[in-house]
């Protein structure tokens, strides 16, 4: 976890991509495969970026009741700006061409980046300048101007337009489709590039899940305009074939002039490291697919990507499409693809326990599951009422309360909700929790879910003194193995009592039923600001608590009420 954490923050800090891609053919004019496939183009481009975070301080008012005004009175904003350098190199039939990019985007607030680009190579320029902005309601809008020219030429060069927008779409109860729109012109308005896709998942239009919880295919449609393959629809499949590291997909694509392209790809994670209690997020990928075009006839694709970004692209020109033995290639080709992949996913296989066969009867089955679930819960309560979840909770407040101290002052500036005291208590005890409830406040409102809060950041279960004192007279007991016989006997005469309805008293249901009626009577009471007055409201711990609420008591002005 910890080399994880350390490579998270080293990509933070430098990124890196490189994109080589290598195009083989391996079969000649009279379609016979050779002895070794032979190398036609080969495209190499490097890209380098380091984030360069600048700071700007400004001052702001302190409120007149800010205990703390030292504090608010500066702000600091962070902008990033982030400069990237890299170059792109080709080689096809002996002719080869390079060219560099400069790249500086500056990023002013979280949701806009502005971006402007610098490729240049022997006998041509091209500038671009773009800016991306993510609205409110989701929309996603980006616009570019791009110009290219001739530094050796007195013309003037190309000008070019781009547009795009994205947003996702409700089309029907359970329905949502991801559509993305883009739009390419010249200096003189004709259209040089059109896209238009819709992106949804899963088939039916209901929202409902099986119990496998399996993922969603992933459905798409393309339209392209200037492209050699105007249609396209594609489907994408995780977890296929209930291995979490591996995925498929499988797209068609039409052309009126080169007819079909089919391409099927399968994808397989392969982690960097393996632990037996921690997976790790890193994982390179490797993807074993087919493509069949008219023209071109059967290629083989391989890709290998790194986390840190690499990728290396190889497709291979298996046989052309008049070839007698095409259909037999295509055979074997894909067979061996499966195969290939199979060995792999065995191969870094952490255990060969999943591959075991299931015999225990689904009955088994369940009563095994109950019985973790029961054990489960049983060991989350007795970790709940001891002192380990208390130093838990103490160290997350430590987290929390300068998230808190934020939140209020932002509050505050805008006369939104400010928590003035929160308590939480039960019979016998209460616990200051002012802090942990600023900390969930988010736009002017708090809601917390119908359930114990002793389960939220911050809390914990609010143990009496009758429950230590029962643990100590346990412990007491069990010193003494007589005692211990004793206390043995006591209780199964007890139990055969209860059982028999004749009499006797079950001591640990007894002692289970006082502390669930002190459970009842756990209540969390809010006193809060808002909009310049003082509401004050009290729920049962296990009650969901929503503010602003209708039923909360106004005690009056804030000016006046403290």
């Amino acid at each position: 976890m910890l080399e994880d954490k350390k490579r998270k923050q080293r990509l933070k800090e430098w990124d890196f991509n490189a994109n080589i891609d290598v195009h083989m053919h391996a079969c000649n004019d009279g379609g016979t495969m050779d002895d070794w496939p032979d190398v036609t183009s080969t495209n190499v481009s490097l890209t380098a970026s380091v984030p360069i975070p600048t700071q700007t301080t400004t001052s702001a008012q302190p409120t007149a009741d800010d205990n703390n005004s030292n504090e608010n009175q500066i702000s600091t904003k962070k902008q990033k700006i982030k400069l990237d350098i890299g170059g792109h190199s080709s080689l096809d039939k002996g002719l080869g061409s390079t060219q560099g990019l400069l790249s500086a985007t500056y990023q002013p607030v979280d949701q806009t980046t502005i971006t402007s680009d610098l490729a240049f190579g022997r006998k041509n320029i091209e500038t671009s300048i773009s800016t991306s902005t993510q609205l409110v309601n989701g929309i996603g809008l980006s616009a570019k101007v791009t110009r290219q020219f001739d530094p050796t030429s007195d013309k003037d060069g190309n000008i070019g337009f781009g547009f795009s927008s994205n947003r996702s779409l409700s089309l029907w109860n359970g329905r949502t489709v991801h559509a993305m729109f883009a739009l390419g012109l010249t200096s003189s308005l004709t259209m040089q590039y059109g896209v238009l896709s819709a992106t949804t998942w899963g088939f039916n239009s209901t929202t409902n899940r099986d119990e496998s919880d399996k993922p969603l295919p992933r459905l798409s449609a393309k339209l392209t305009l200037g492209s050699q393959f105007p249609f396209e629809c594609s489907i994408d499949q995780p977890h296929l074939s209930d291995s979490p590291y591996r995925s498929g997909r499988a797209s068609v694509s039409w052309s009126p002039i080169q007819g079909y392209k089919l391409k099927a790809m399968l994808s397989r994670k392969i982690p960097l490291r393996q632990c037996k209690h921690h997976d790790s997020e890193f994982a390179s990928n490797l993807v074993l697919g087919v493509e069949h075009t008219g023209f071109s006839g059967l290629k083989w694709i391989i890709r290998y990507q790194r986390p840190e970004g690499l990728s290396i692209k190889i497709p291979v020109v298996i046989c052309s499409f008049l070839s007698p033995v095409y259909w037999n290639r295509v055979i074997f080709v894909s067979a061996s693809s499966i195969l290939l992949d199979e060995v792999i996913g065995l191969a870094v296989s952490n255990s060969s326990s999943e591959e075991i066969i299931d015999v225990e009867s689904d009955t088994e089955k369940m009563h095994k599951k109950v019985s973790k679930k029961m054990l489960t819960c049983q060991n989350e309560k007795k970790w709940l009422a001891s002192a380990q979840s208390k130093q838990a909770a103490e160290r997350q407040l430590s987290f929390m309360i300068p998230v808190a101290k934020m939140k209020r002052h932002r509050e505050e500036s805008n006369n939104g909700l400010v928590i003035m005291k929160a308590t939480y208590s039960s019979l016998r005890t209460s616990v200051d929790v002012t802090h942990q409830l600023q900390f969930y406040v988010n736009a002017s409102t708090l809601r917390l879910p119908p359930s114990s809060k002793s389960l939220l950041m911050g809390f914990y279960e609010l143990v009496d003194g009758s429950i230590n004192q029962l643990v100590m007279k346990q412990s007491k007991s069990s010193e003494s193995t007589i005692y211990d016989i004793i206390y043995q006997w006591i209780y199964k005469i007890n139990t055969w009592l209860n059982r028999l309805r004749i009499g006797g008293v079950d001591t640990h249901t007894k002692e289970e039923a006082n502390r669930t009626e002190e459970k009842h009577h756990v209540t969390l009471s809010v006193r809060y600001r808002y909009r310049k007055e003082v509401f004050e409201i009290v729920v049962f711990d296990t009650e969901s608590l929503e503010i602003p609420n209708n039923r909360a008591i106004n005690l009056g002005e804030s000016d006046i009420v403290s």
